[in-house]
């Protein structure tokens, strides 16, 4: 199906299938002209100048276009005549700079463009305009704008031939802006993270939460596991700092729900069958992220926390209580999983950075780190269960299972059993000697005794939240008991059901889920001239046709899933790139073919392997891509990659800056110019004092390193081609670097406010635009949107309040983030 002229959808809504995408709308607010580009003609314009002169005609043709099939022919051959064909009047307001614009060809003559604002009864009241006559036999842009005056209600375009004019003009693509439009929100999320069952009465029902964003609480959503539908909706409470979402969720021996969460690391509590959710306060003090809970006896609740390694318990009766010590390992910030056995009174704890296992008796107190050394390298486990008398911990891509027994002097070792390398999901609770969750996007079982995985042959998109074993009401299709998963899948909550005494399996949508607006993470500039975004966390792609969104909230425009955390994106020759986290992955969009999941975009490489995971720069030349990345968490070393598009061929320059990451990267004359952050991987302290400089040769795989002449610098954030040199800036220093004598010929500091003790992975972004070539455009500290006059190196701001990241349409207007998840447009 086609919802906007030249961007063709795909759309597939299955319930029980083989491999699944999907396309939502996304959100704009465009003051819209009615048959912008004479697809149909000339409905919705009316001629308002030169009626009944036969020397001047309008028509729709095809023998000129730049926006679908058809243009407007304006041909006037009357040396004293003027014609005029004018657009519906849409609605303005006094006060507010309006920009119009238009595609025009001209072949002879002069063509005009109007803007033109009427009263509340259809007077006109006055206009501007702006006129051309070249270049001629091509395609340009054109633009008029103008305040609009006291009394205004409407406005409208009008496409003109003056009286000294002979000639023949083709108009397309016409379009109206206000100087500071809201486009709305570009990604949704509608998919649960952290997730529990309900226990007792409530056994058929779900708990998740759907990830907030910086201006909308999470929100849980209770799910009929029978009619697989959300029951109702209850949104967080808000507080002295607010819950962003939830990673951890538990049901306790009382049936009461709790959730633990980021980033202001408090406990709260539902009591099922209640509209509430309490706050039950901060699990420990400084503490941001509470990464899971797991139910202990009589009610009581363990928990893991980031930033210090805090393991708390709570109870109803006496609340928060520390165990141990503050880390509760020794140089540990994460416990990133817990799993408790009730029957030995014993909860296991998954510790980072560099990955541990802790065995911890809660009646003795006695410690054992039962992960098998050869995990140890890695950074975190992301999953443990206890089930089955087994330990099962998602580590590294790895389902791991551990028989933890006790040896004759009382020690605890573990033998380690790989059950699926691929895995992602949490492992059910046993049942019949088995247990279930998901690899490779594939349902699988292992059994206990003869330790094997076997494969079920059902496709699983996304990540399973859950696993629980339910007596659903329709016995007949799902007798006894049925394993069901409330899964994450495209940006949508979806319900798995698995009957092993028929076989039955079943994969739908849940109606009625929580629908949250994402927090950009990353927009960018398609080949094709759309307008991309992504989301944080949720990830997702919205695309948006620039000045042609909805003006209504008809929710139009596309959203693309599933796709990951889209950290940097860029358009290179016809195609558009994203780098995504985790994994430090690299996938490769043809906007001309069809969003089909793990076709387009498909996958170029996955730099996990080289011990990278949030790629932060891209950069294009020489038919090949530079990507620069962050390690993963725990670990130093960033990296250069090189993926070389015509061979495949790919090379990861690990440590091309020790103990750095790489987070800027331009492409100039041969040669690649970077930037660096004090900043490792997550989770790190910084080693080193000064970000780096360096130019990279891709011919000889040669580095070098160049001194900045301001020392201490932190992160230099980023780093763009404008006429032969390198513009950047190195926190709040604007750079111009000079590639023909290796020098840096400005670096000023033009804001004393941007500053990374730390480092940072991300903040300043530049751009250009050819309607305006005296000056550069930026944002900077999410706050400011500015422009810099080329030959003084002026800076002005022009918004100083929420403005972050950067890009342009082919008008030159500028796209930024602002609210946390709306796309915003500057237009001028």
């Amino acid at each position: 199906m086609s919802t906007r002229k030249g961007l063709s959808l795909l759309l597939s809504l299955v319930v029980c299938m083989a491999g699944m995408y999907l396309i939502t709308p996304v959100q704009a607010a465009d003051l819209l002209i009615s048959n912008h580009s004479f697809e149909n003609d000339l409905t919705g314009w009316t001629q308002t100048f030169g009626a009944g002169n036969s020397n001047g005609t309008f028509s729709a043709v095809t023998e000129q276009a730049d926006d679908g099939t058809k243009s407007l022919k304006l041909t006037d051959s009357d040396p004293a005549g003027a014609f005029g064909l004018e657009s519906a009047k849409l609605t303005a307001a006094a006060g507010t700079m309006y920009v119009a614009y238009s595609r025009v060809f001209v072949t002879s003559g002069y063509a005009d463009l109007y803007i033109r604002f009427y009263n509340s009864s259809n007077a006109y009241i006055s206009g501007a305009f702006t006129s051309i006559s070249t270049p001629s036999g091509e395609w340009t842009n054109i633009q008029v704008k103008m305040t609009a005056p006291a009394n205004t209600a409407k406005v409208a375009v009008l496409l003109y031939s003056n009286k000294e004019s002979v000639g023949t003009a083709y108009w397309d693509n016409v379009l109206i802006s206000k100087e500071f439009t809201s486009l709305g929100v570009q990604v949704y999320d509608a998919s649960p993270n952290g997730t529990t069952f309900g226990i007792g009465p409530n056994a058929h029902k779900a708990y998740g939460v759907v990830t907030g964003s910086g201006a909308h609480l999470p929100k849980m959503e209770v799910i009929d596991t029978n009619t697989e539908s959300v029951t109702s909706v209850i949104t967080f409470p808000a507080g002295t700092t607010d819950p962003t979402g939830v990673w951890a969720a538990a049901t306790s021996t009382d049936e009461s729900i709790y959730f633990g969460a980021y980033s202001n690391g408090r406990l709260y509590k539902h009591t099922a069958g209640t509209t509430t959710i309490s706050d039950l306060g901060q699990a420990s003090s400084g503490e941001t992220i509470i990464y899971d809970l797991k139910a202990g006896t009589n009610g009581k609740i363990y928990g893991g926390t980031y930033d210090s390694a805090v393991f708390f318990k709570y109870t109803p009766t006496a609340g928060f209580a520390q165990i141990g010590s503050k880390p509760f390992a020794p140089g540990k910030n994460y416990i990133r999983a817990l799993a408790y056995d009730a029957t030995h009174d014993v909860t296991y704890l998954g510790i980072g950075a560099n990955a541990s296992v802790l065995r911890f008796d809660n009646v003795t107190g006695e410690t054992t780190d039962i992960l098998p050394s050869a995990y140890a390298g890695i950074s975190l486990p992301g999953t443990i269960d206890y089930t089955g008398e087994r330990v099962f911990v998602g580590i590294g891509g790895t389902m791991v299972v551990l028989n933890v027994t006790e040896n004759a002097n009382g020690s605890f070792q573990s033998v380690a059993t790989d059950a699926a390398v691929g895995a992602t999901s949490h492992a059910s609770p046993e049942h019949n000697g088995k247990v279930y969750f998901t690899n490779l996007g594939k349902l699988y079982a292992y059994d206990i005794i003869s330790k094997t995985a076997s494969n079920l042959g059902f496709d699983v998109g996304g990540r399973v939240k859950r696993f629980e074993w339910v007596t659903l009401t329709d016995q007949t299709s799902f007798p006894g008991k049925t394993l069901v998963g409330i899964c994450a899948i495209n940006n949508q909550t979806y319900i798995l059901k698995y009957n092993p005494q028929n076989g039955m399996f079943r994969l739908a949508q849940v109606g009625g889920a929580a629908k949250i607006p994402g927090d950009l993470n990353m927009i960018s500039t398609g080949p094709e001239g759309s307008i991309y975004t992504s989301a944080y966390l949720t990830g997702g792609i919205g695309i948006y046709k620039p000045i042609r969104g909805d003006g209504n909230d008809a929710l139009e425009e596309v959203m693309h899933s599933p796709i990951t955390q889209v950290d940097k994106m860029g358009a290179y020759d016809g195609k558009m790139y994203f780098a995504a986290y985790p994994g430090g992955n690299l996938y490769e969009y043809n906007p001309s073919l069809p969003w089909v999941e793990n076709v387009n975009p498909r996958l170029l490489v996955s730099t996990s392997t080289q011990g990278q995971d949030r790629p932060k720069a891209l950069a294009f030349g020489e038919g090949k891509v530079f990507m620069g990345t962050a390690a993963k968490t725990g670990a130093m070393d960033g990296a250069l990659t090189v993926y070389n598009l015509t061979t495949g061929a790919s090379t990861v320059h690990t440590g091309i800056v020790n103990d750095q990451s790489v987070i800027a990267l331009a492409y100039y004359n041969g040669k690649v110019y970077g930037g660096t952050t004090v900043r490792g991987g997550y989770s790190t302290t910084p080693t080193t004092t000064s970000a780096e400089f360096f130019i990279y040769d891709p011919a000889t795989g040669t580095n070098t390193k160049l001194p900045m002449p301001v020392t201490g610098i932190k992160a230099i954030t980023e780093l763009i081609v404008v006429d032969n040199k390198i513009w950047g800036f190195a926190d709040g220093y604007l750079l111009v670097f000079n590639p023909a004598n290796n020098t840096f010929e400005y670096f000023q500091q033009k804001y004393t406010d941007v500053f990374y003790p730390s480092g940072t992975y991300r903040d300043a972004d530049l751009v250009t635009v050819a309607k305006d070539p005296n000056y550069v455009y930026g944002t900077i500290k999410n706050t400011y949107l500015f422009k810099i006059n080329k030959s003084t190196k002026v800076v002005t701001n022009i918004v100083t309040t929420g403005a972050d990241m950067l890009t342009g349409d082919s008008f030159g207007n500028l796209y930024y983030k602002k609210n946390d998840s709306e796309l915003w447009r500057y237009s001028y």
